[in-house]
């Protein structure tokens, strides 16, 4: 990079300019709605699939609009059941649609009407965002660029809360004050289906496949929704006994949504894409 994309806009090309626009696309049968980023520059670009978390106000942005400007696509989504698009809020229904939007980013369409590099997606995901970016990698081994911020590890927290019913209650009073933005029964829906999916979705249990991704790692230090001795620490320390070899691991003094250091962020985010290979 030749100029720094978090604090200054990027060169200009008046004839394919950078832009943004309504996207949509279906899961399931439902409709799934969300913003593509347009890089600018002629031709295909690598693109980011962007994935939020619970419910989904921090969307991150951004973070979209400072790796736009070094030349990466990026499309930012909502899952079934919140902030307008149709269906269930469920978390085996979060990873269904990151699925399915991978899938979106690999077709034609994407191709000709979004200009996508279809060879060359890389996914980047905050809190449950983070789990569905790593765990969806999974499938897909020409993904080979994962990033994951302040990331939820599903599987290990339902083993972490099953059988407890002081620390399931505890959860569902802190997670009700955003069940009012997303359609699905309960709280306590959502922590049953970590439960009952405990073994699949824990990522620690994926480490074959894992460890031979190019990982972006950032934790927040004071993170009170996903704690880093639970959903941080645990995962580097496996992927370190792994042999991993290429991972990036940052711990930074905030909290979950990393409210005070959206720009430290966004600098770690745009100085690890600028190093990547695909």
């Amino acid at each position: 990079m030749n100029f720094d994309p978090v604090t200054q806009d990027a060169p200009n090309d008046p004839k394919f300019p950078a832009s943004m626009t309504p996207v949509s696309f279906s899961s399931n049968g439902c409709r799934l709605l969300g913003t593509f980023f347009f890089a600018s520059g002629e031709g295909l670009h690598p693109t980011i699939l962007m994935l939020h978390g619970f419910p989904g106000n921090e969307v991150n942005f951004d973070i979209a609009h400072a790796v736009r400007r070094i030349g990466f696509n990026v499309m930012v989504f909502h899952y079934r059941g919140c902030w307008g698009s149709e269906g269930e809020y469920l978390w085996t229904n979060l990873v269904e649609d990151t699925d399915n939007s991978i899938q979106f980013l690999k077709s034609n369409t994407a191709e000709e009407k979004y200009k996508v590099d279809t060879s060359k997606i890389i996914l980047i995901g905050h809190s449950m965002g983070g789990f569905a970016a790593v765990y969806n990698s999974i499938k897909y081994d020409q993904i080979k660029n994962i990033a994951s911020i302040a990331g939820f590890n599903s599987g290990l927290f339902g083993e972490f809360i099953e059988g407890n019913n002081e620390l399931i209650k505890f959860s569902a009073d802190t997670m009700q004050p955003a069940m009012e933005f997303v359609h699905c029964d309960s709280a306590e829906t959502l922590l049953n289906e970590m439960v009952t999916n405990k073994k699949e979705w824990n990522l620690l249990n994926h480490l074959d496949t894992l460890k031979s991704k190019n990982w972006l790692i950032v934790a927040a230090k004071h993170d009170t929704i996903a704690p880093i001795d639970i959903h941080h620490k645990p995962m580097v320390g496996a992927l370190k006994m792994a042999g991993a070899e290429n991972y990036q691991e940052h711990i930074l003094e905030t909290g979950h949504s990393f409210s005070d250091s959206r720009i430290k962020l966004t600098k770690i985010v745009c100085e690890w894409l600028d190093k990547i290979n695909f």
